[in-house]
């Protein structure tokens, strides 16, 4: 062999190497997870920490997607190592709709590579091997999609989909509240301060729920300055305390606007599952007509749902 062609040989072997030294080094710093792309919560990640997780509707798997198009235990996904490191596989679990590595459906256990999207019913998610940054930006995209900006409560169709989640998963045995709120006086304040401060209340609410509620409980804005809100495993009577520290915490909270006070009150409506309802509009039914008889009240004040 001529020096020539040995020596481009070595600088040859020598990139390669330096190559897999890169991707090596970037391996390390890097974390497996499934991001869903398509359907249900789009952006959330779902980090794979650990060696098995099973995918389903269940409410009692590691990985649960709420969706009836994906069986209650739809697949699972593992980490096998062999003599050249660690890869993963994905294994269908006997589903209604069968399990698809990139459109393909697959019979029993097949590979997966980074890149590789993953349907599920209606629902597709994507295996990737991410970093820190990666890992922020689909965070990211999540809270853009899923909560409100102005707020920061969920919106309304991120909502539901935990609220029947709630329904299955207590099947009558347990109680759980839900309440819908509504401010007082917001008309008042956009007429006198204008629309700008009105959005300053409505964010200084968003700050306040969030701050008083329970770390399960949830809150979603329905619409305008009415919200609605989860306490989960929780009865009337839990519920009361909780909706009643947010009715003074609202009460106290002052804004301040070209030197003038800026104060607002909230009114609640309060219903019990399974008394009130069983089925997510039922149960929503009854908290608007006791936030209705709320406002009928006085507002500034909290009902319940009648029987």
């Amino acid at each position: 062999m001529s020096d020539e062609k040995q020596h481009s040989g070595d600088t040859t072997r020598l990139v390669m190497d330096e190559e897999l030294a890169s991707l090596r080094a970037r391996m390390q710093g890097q974390r497996a997870s499934l991001v869903v792309i398509s359907g249900w919560q789009i952006g959330k990640e779902f980090p794979l920490s650990g060696t098995e997780w099973v995918i389903g509707r269940s409410p009692e798997v590691p990985i649960s997607i709420n969706l009836q198009s994906v069986s209650r235990q739809h697949a699972r996904i593992s980490r096998r190592t062999d003599k050249d490191g660690d890869f993963y596989e994905v294994t269908d679990l006997g589903s209604m709709n069968g399990t698809h590595v990139n459109t393909s459906l697959i019979s029993g256990t097949a590979r997966i590579n980074d890149g590789d999207k993953i349907q599920l019913g209606d629902v597709v998610v994507k295996f990737m091997l991410q970093d820190a940054l990666e890992s922020q930006f689909h965070q990211e995209v999540h809270q853009r999609i899923h909560y409100n900006q102005l707020t920061g409560l969920l919106t309304l169709e991120a909502f539901k989909p935990i609220l029947i989640t709630e329904i299955e998963k207590t099947a009558g045995n347990k109680k759980f509240t839900l309440a819908m709120t509504d401010l007082d006086g917001l008309k008042k304040v956009n007429d006198t301060h204008g629309h700008l401060m009105g959005s300053r209340v409505i964010q200084e609410m968003g700050a306040v729920i969030r701050s008083v509620l329970r770390p399960a409980d949830r809150a979603g804005l329905y619409g305008g300055d009415e919200t609605i809100l989860l306490f989960t495993e929780s009865s009337l009577a839990e519920a009361m305390k909780v909706a009643e520290q947010l009715r003074q915490a609202i009460a106290a909270c002052t804004l301040e606007h070209n030197g003038k006070l800026v104060k607002v009150t909230i009114s609640q409506g309060l219903a019990e599952y399974p008394t009130h309802g069983t089925t997510m509009e039922q149960l929503i039914a009854a908290a608007d007509g006791a936030l209705y008889a709320a406002k009928g009240a006085g507002r500034n004040c909290v009902r319940v749902a009648e029987c």
